[in-house]
């Protein structure tokens, strides 16, 4: 019998996975947003190699703005930040070009890498273990939801900035209608370390098209907004600060009045001529 070429084994185990599943992922935030969420852009985007970065989009209120930036990058799906409310609401688009659909999810707790400084770690650029939650199957909404997610955070196999192994994975868990999602680290003895971040998504509303179309799913239950009063923004917290710092000063000037000084008008009366030069006798 012929042995088989030393070679051409070593050549067949070297040739690289062909890159076949062309997902490329549009990342953009809309302008406004504050730095814990500009920190989770960034977070999200060490997550995914297969991004491709775009500058802050302008205008506020229309994604379908996106759709030609998404056609001039070559993308086709999406993952845009919106903040609203001077950065204290965060909407995450999840949108797939050109035909749709389009997912809106509310973001809440937030919390970055940088914020948690948990001990798990990855290598840059390794394919994510993509780990749901069986009760993603019960409705056909959320069935949406977990194929949008699998093609947002799934980095394609023989993606050129990709690795070809596994060293963490990103869990989405469902509880109390909304979607958890974590990031761990696969350790060598097969234990989960976190790595982060974290945060929670709610969604808001499902269209048909790419950011437009007719709504195929809306949310009855909205999740409470953030207080936007004087006393939870940072400018109004130090006018309240200098407010009652006044007010402690008035009291205590009631308190203690000053005590009469009999020299203390010369100081404050003009002098006269007659007292500046006064007549020799």
């Amino acid at each position: 019998s012929t042995r088989p070429n030393h070679s051409m084994t070593v050549a067949a185990k070297k040739k690289k996975v062909r890159y076949v599943n062309k997902q490329r992922l549009l990342l953009v935030a809309s302008r406004g947003i504050n730095a814990r969420q500009r920190h989770l852009l960034d977070d999200l985007g060490r997550l995914l190699p297969h991004h491709k970065k775009e500058n802050k989009l302008e205008a506020k209120g229309e994604p379908r703005i996106l759709n030609e930036v998404a056609e001039l990058k070559s993308c086709n799906g999406c993952l845009y930040l919106e903040a609203r409310r001077r950065g204290l609401e965060l909407s995450c688009w999840l949108g797939r070009f050109p035909r749709g659909p389009s997912l809106k999810f509310r973001v809440l707790n937030v919390h970055t890498m940088d914020e948690l400084r948990l001990t798990g770690n990855c290598a840059q650029g390794t394919r994510p273990l993509l780990c749901f939650d069986p009760a993603f199957d019960r409705e056909p909404h959320l069935r949406l939801c977990k194929h949008a997610l699998a093609l947002t955070f799934g980095t394609p196999r023989g993606h050129p900035k990709s690795k070809p192994f596994f060293d963490h994975a990103l869990s989405f868990a469902i509880f109390d209608l909304t979607i958890w999602v974590r990031h761990f680290q696969i350790a060598h003895d097969h234990t989960l370390v976190e790595i982060g971040p974290r945060f929670v998504l709610h969604l808001d509303r499902v269209l048909a098209g790419s950011f437009s179309g007719t709504s195929l799913f809306a949310s009855a239950l909205q999740p409470a907004r953030p207080s936007s009063s004087q006393e939870d923004t940072p400018s109004s917290s130090k006018y309240a600060e200098r407010k009652l710092a006044q007010t402690q000063r008035a009291q205590h000037k009631l308190n203690n009045p000053p005590t009469h000084d009999d020299v203390a008008h010369v100081f404050r009366e003009p002098a006269s001529d007659q007292d500046l030069f006064p007549q020799s006798s």
